[in-house]
């Protein structure tokens, strides 16, 4: 565990390397990172003083580009900690790309096994992306609904329950390192277990590090390559800000099932037969050692503009803050004090303010909380406010989060208390996931408000947003006067006439065709704090569906 300490030079660099959040409090650091000033006018200085051509030509801009390119591949392992003589690194998108092509090969590589398929098992806390390789099993996939299962399963393989024919069959475990909508760190000797268990000799692992590398260490996964996961995913905009590229870290022990793959595209291959009755080619992944195995999956023409600036991202990235050990100290900081201030909101009469979603209620401990916390406002009166809302009021005011389903399916729904049958439910009655979707249904939201920090954030960001949560959505008078009542859920915020003024927030209920509309009373005034320097107008605000919130003050879920 890394000890929680505030990096109070981050106030300096707010000033010199990032004048562009100046525009309000960034607090969607999980989403993208914000990039600094300097990596920005070095990558322009690189771009204007040399000539960069296509790595696959032979001239001399060409060459220049393919350089460039096999640098930032080494400095990016050595940034991560992995040695590159034990791992091998392949350019891709984001990380959703990393994890389709991983998922592409175990497809092919599962057609050619005796049942035609394999085996998947993925994480509740797991994105979407990871998700959705079930898809390519043709059924054999299992969720594992909790830790405890995942633990149950590595000890016993073969009394689990896993929807899996044969546990020694070709088999695929995918689990995020950090879950990107709570910000709860997973553990991560899962990889190491299944690798040394000898009824799982056939199966891999995947670990989704988008979310957790954005404040972690990565060294203390790859610095010792018999405990590192097979394959490790990442959105490196999520660490630098720019560029927007992604990375696939593979165990080179491991890395020779995806050679096997169907699909090659431009530059992954050395011979190509177009002709004939039985065309072939050759992959590069499978003709070691003449060529290294990211040569066999880098389809086409890579963006190697954006790994030159991605050099120049490492480079500026260690100059400002040393080491990632120092911004995760830094947030750990941070995100425990925004988690304190958030859990002690209270209403005049008692009540809390704000339901903080969590399975881990030690936020200061960087091994088990990473820089995210997911939440909802909640109303004097005990019912859940539109998070569409909360985040549409929150954007007016110059605070930047993010709401609704952040992407993470099975956490969304198991934390907010859902069944399967209600899930279902909530579909027929017209919900979905964004911004129109059913904010509040049947008393029960069907997300979330996420906010989530960065290297860059600072205790004013944290201070500001909870200042303006307290004087926005907690009620200091009593409950007669609330302008939240259970009943009804915020449309309004202010506009560009009330800057830094008193705002008038006309309560809307909006219900389920067929259910009967409640009577709100008349809200009183109250202030929200606005940023002084923005005068922006606000985007017009998107009506949502919701069933009135109900009076949940009895069945409330427990503050955690």
């Amino acid at each position: 565990m890394t000890p929680k300490e505030y990096n109070s030079d981050v106030e300096a660099l707010r000033q010199k390397e990032y004048p562009h959040m100046s525009d309000g409090v960034y607090l969607d650091h999980g989403g993208a990172t914000i990039y600094a000033r300097s990596l920005v006018e070095g990558f322009a200085s690189k771009m204007i003083t040399n000539l960069y051509g296509n790595p696959h030509s032979e001239n001399s801009p060409a060459r220049l580009s393919g350089d460039v390119v096999d640098q930032v591949r080494e400095k990016l392992l050595g940034f991560f900690g992995a040695s590159s003589k034990e791992f091998d690194l392949i350019f891709v998108a984001n990380a959703t790309a990393a994890v389709k092509l991983v998922a592409d090969c175990f497809r092919d590589l599962g057609e050619k096994t005796k049942d035609g398929k394999f085996w998947y098992g993925y994480h509740k806390d797991a994105h979407t992306s990871i998700v959705g390789v079930r898809e390519l099993t043709y059924g054999q996939f299992h969720c594992f609904e909790n830790d405890q299962e995942v633990e149950d399963w590595l000890q016993y393989p073969e009394n689990a329950f896993t929807n899996r024919q044969n546990p020694n069959g070709l088999g695929l475990f995918a689990y995020p390192g950090q879950s990107n909508m709570t910000g709860r760190r997973l553990p991560l000797s899962w990889s190491y277990r299944a690798r040394h268990s000898e009824s799982l000799q056939g199966t891999y692992t995947l670990l989704d590090a988008a979310a957790l590398a954005m404040t972690y260490p990565m060294e203390n996964i790859f610095h010792d390559p018999d405990r590192a996961p097979d394959f490790t995913c990442f959105s490196l905009y999520k660490i630098f800000g720019f560029p927007d590229v992604g990375a696939l870290v593979v165990r080179k022990e491991s890395g020779h099932i995806l050679a096997l793959r169907k699909y090659f595209g431009g530059g992954t291959v050395s011979m190509v037969a177009t002709f004939g009755d039985t065309p072939w080619h050759r992959s590069k992944g499978l003709q070691a050692p003449t060529y290294k195995l990211h040569e066999g999956l880098e389809d086409g023409t890579l963006p190697f503009h954006s790994i030159l600036a991605l050099g120049e991202a490492i480079d500026v990235h260690l100059r400002l803050y040393g080491s990632m050990r120092t911004i995760s100290a830094h947030t750990s900081y941070l995100i425990d004090q925004l988690y304190r201030g958030m859990a002690g909101l209270r209403h005049a009469n008692g009540r809390p303010a704000c339901h903080v979603y969590s399975e881990n209620r030690d936020f200061g401990n960087s091994s088990k909380q990473g820089s995210a916390i997911a939440f909802n406002m909640i109303s004097s009166g005990g019912g859940y406010l539109s998070y569409t809302d909360v985040e549409r009021i929150a954007n007016s005011a110059g605070f930047y989060v993010r709401s609704g389903g952040v992407c993470n399916p099975g956490g969304i729904f198991s934390l907010l208390g859902y069944e399967p049958w209600m899930t279902e439910r909530a579909l027929s009655a017209g919900h979905h996931c964004g911004s129109n979707g059913i904010s509040v249904l049947h008393g029960l939201p069907t997300g979330i408000v996420r906010a989530s920090l960065g290297a860059m954030s600072t205790r004013h960001d944290v201070d500001s947003f909870l200042d303006f949560l307290r004087t926005t959505f907690v009620d200091t008078a009593d409950k007669e006067n609330s302008p939240l009542s259970a009943t009804s859920t915020l449309r309004s915020f202010p506009s560009d006439a009330t800057l830094g003024r008193r705002a008038t927030f006309e309560p809307v209920i909006d219900i389920v065709p067929g259910t009967r509309k409640l009577e709100c009373e008349k809200p009183r005034i109250r202030r929200i704090p606005i940023l002084s320097h923005l005068r922006r107008a606000p985007k017009p605000g998107l009506r949502s569906s919701s069933l009135p919130a109900k009076n949940l003050t009895g069945g409330l879920p427990t503050i955690r």
